[in-house]
């Protein structure tokens, strides 16, 4: 037994003074004559015996009255354990993402967490919450409850890192106090490991939330796989965690309008693909959409299909360009040709692709312009002539050392380079053995960043930073690569990077660099829009085209609008990461210093029992009420 008014226990030293007044004898005795004497000794013997009784048992019913009195202002209790007596300090962080989406008994995870919170707050313990996306702390209990009743699933996750970065800053200035941390969530994807609890001065409590059914169909990602003039083919692939029995009914909308659906029955391996043709023009507010009962987050993925812009491609010159015409044609390219002594520096400017075919004479202001358009992004591709004498000046611009000797001798082109980020899934298989082309006059130069070599391992095309240098001249009487299996993916591949393609769609929270082939102002600035919101991306001008990062902004999965002021220009759609589609959980058992529940309600029981305190004040009255009707009684009846 404890008091919650210790200092009050010093009035019982109050008891010395009703024991003082029985001890000394304060009455006043009156002498009277008796002739009996006997009669009289037998009296008095038998009125002190009843008297000494008499004053015994008031005695005792006195100090047990007073007793009991002080006992009760001092409020005595008894803690059900010692975390009772202890100051506590309560974290709560709930999961908000999208796997608690999941039900049990007819409801999320998440929302049936929330109204056992609602239903389990205490008015008089003050509580901090927070979760992927919100903090809700230094909040009176009623307001807190309105907080949660607001929360909404979100795509940001937090790991267990991030948690105990959270929970450490709230309770840095909590000392000598029992800290708790409480996490509900369905620890998807959770690290077993103890290694990753570090509960130095915290209690760590886990609610474990898992759903009545682990199925969920997730459409996983979409990607053109084939495109011409006419009609484009749309793969489409989706994820599935257990069997699936019933048919999946998929569609495809812009906007409003159904483009297409079908059904798919089978599932190998969880996984499933589709195509759907569709006619090659822009869908600007595209969605793909499945029916299922799991996760509703994955049951939508929006896309757009912009309308192409031709690549501009800019040749100089000084020998036949033939065989580059019918690589690079229209509408997907749009080519303009010079002379090296007739150039037009303003189409060099609005180039996505420069190509220096054997040049004789490179001008200094040439070399300037270049490196300037290159500055800004343009692809460059080299072609020397069979004199070199000329090309070290441009070839130090752009980080490349001066060619070697000429070696005069044939030389033939035999390794690919099939990591090369030009020729990544390129080829679909590698091969070693083909009709290798050949060169008759080359030139060496070693580099790292070779995509085709001869046979002694010298370079034949480098290429790195969009620069492209060949180490021989590609006409008919030095060489036949023009003329082989290699010359229009290597030069194809080099057109389509020259221009970034913006993706079907982007992740939301994630860093995306977009590019949009746009001439503004200075001072004008584009925007990512959607009916009531409105973001400004950090952006940067590069004079023929503007370049948008979507680091720092958060967006909700859908399509938006590109704007500059009040002018659409082109449309860009963001899908939430589907690592949540994945219903794969932590097996907590194996993680030690931890505590576990089942649900909300079993903690705050077990929370409150072992801080329920047994006041025992109420019974200390009902005594000392006791005590005084004995009191009055043993006055009163005893003779």
């Amino acid at each position: 037994m404890q008091f919650q008014h210790p200092e009050l226990l010093y009035a019982l030293f109050l008891l010395i003074i009703p024991l003082l007044v029985h001890l000394f004898r304060l009455r006043k005795f009156q002498k009277e004559d008796f002739t009996n004497v006997k009669f009289l000794k037998k009296i008095i013997k038998e009125t002190r015996r009843s008297s000494k009784l008499k004053k015994f048992l008031i005695l005792t019913s006195r100090l047990l009255l007073i007793a009991c009195l002080v006992l009760a202002f001092a409020q005595p209790f008894i803690p059900a354990s010692d975390k009772a007596l202890a100051n506590a300090n309560t974290l709560i962080y709930l999961d908000n993402s999208f796997s608690m989406q999941a039900t049990t008994e007819q409801s999320s995870l998440l929302h049936r967490s929330i109204n056992h919170l609602l239903d389990n707050l205490r008015e008089d313990i003050s509580y901090g919450v927070f979760t992927n996306n919100s903090e809700y702390f230094n909040h009176s209990t009623s307001v807190l409850r309105k907080k949660l009743q607001e929360v909404e699933f979100t795509g940001e996750q937090i790991d267990i890192r991030q948690i105990q970065l959270k929970t450490a800053k709230y309770f840095k200035n909590s000392v000598d106090t029992e800290n708790n941390l409480v996490i509900i969530s369905d620890f998807q994807n959770f690290p077993e490991s103890t290694s990753a609890i570090t509960p130095e001065n915290v209690n760590y409590h886990f609610i474990d939330k898992r759903p009545d059914e682990i199925m969920n169909i997730s459409i996983d990602s979409a990607y053109i796989e084939d495109s011409n003039i006419e009609s484009l083919s749309l793969r489409i692939l989706l994820k599935a965690n257990n069997a699936i029995e019933d048919p999946v009914s998929i569609s495809i909308f812009d906007d409003q309008d159904l483009l297409g659906r079908n059904t798919i029955t089978k599932f190998e391996n969880g996984q499933a693909a589709i195509s759907f043709r569709l006619q090659n023009k822009e869908i600007n507010k595209g969605k793909i959409e499945i029916e299922d009962s799991g996760l509703q987050y994955d049951n939508e993925l929006f896309f757009n299909i912009n309308k192409s812009d031709p690549i501009k491609t800019v040749i100089i010159a000084d020998a036949e360009i033939g065989f580059l015409q019918r690589i690079y044609t229209e509408p997907e390219f749009k080519i303009s040709n010079f002379t090296s002594n007739q150039v037009d520096y303003n189409q060099l400017n609005e180039a996505n692709l420069i190509i220096l075919n054997e040049i004789d004479q490179i001008s200094p202001s040439l070399v300037n312009n270049l490196n300037n358009v290159h500055s800004k992004g343009t692809s460059i591709i080299i072609i020397p002539s069979e004199d070199s004498t000329n090309y070290s000046e441009i070839l130090n611009s752009f980080g490349f050392n001066a060619f070697g000797e000429k070696v005069a001798a044939e030389r033939l082109i035999t390794s690919i380079t099939y990591d090369h980020p030009l020729l990544q899934d390129v080829f679909e298989d590698r091969t070693e053995n083909f009709e290798y082309p050949k060169v008759m006059n080359s030139y060496n130069l070693n580099s790292s960043s070779s995509i085709l070599k001869y046979q002694d391992g010298h370079a034949f095309l480098l290429g790195t930073n969009s620069i492209y240098l060949f180490t021989a001249a590609l006409n008919t009487t030095n060489s036949n690569f023009i003329n082989s299996p290699l010359v229009v993916p290597v030069f194809y591949q080099i057109g389509l990077n020259s221009l970034k393609k913006n993706e079907l769609y982007y992740k939301t929270n994630s860093e995306s660099t977009i590019e949009i082939p746009l001439e503004i102002g200075k001072d004008q600035v584009l925007h990512i829009s959607k009916s009531q919101v409105n973001v400004i991306p950090q952006q940067q001008n590069l004079g023929n085209r503007v370049e948008i990062s979507t680091n720092n902004i958060s967006l909700e999965a859908g399509n938006y609008e590109i704007s500059n002021t009040s002018s659409p220009i082109g449309n860009i759609s963001f899908n939430y990461d589907r690592n949540e589609s994945d219903l794969s959980y932590a097996d907590l058992s194996k993680i030690d210093h931890i505590e576990i529940y089942d649900s909300v309600r079993d903690y705050f029981s077990k929370s409150n029992a072992a801080s329920q305190i047994t006041a025992l004040w109420k019974w200390f009255v009902i005594f000392a009420m006791i005590f005084l009707v004995i009191e009055m009684l043993l006055i009163k009846l005893l003779k």
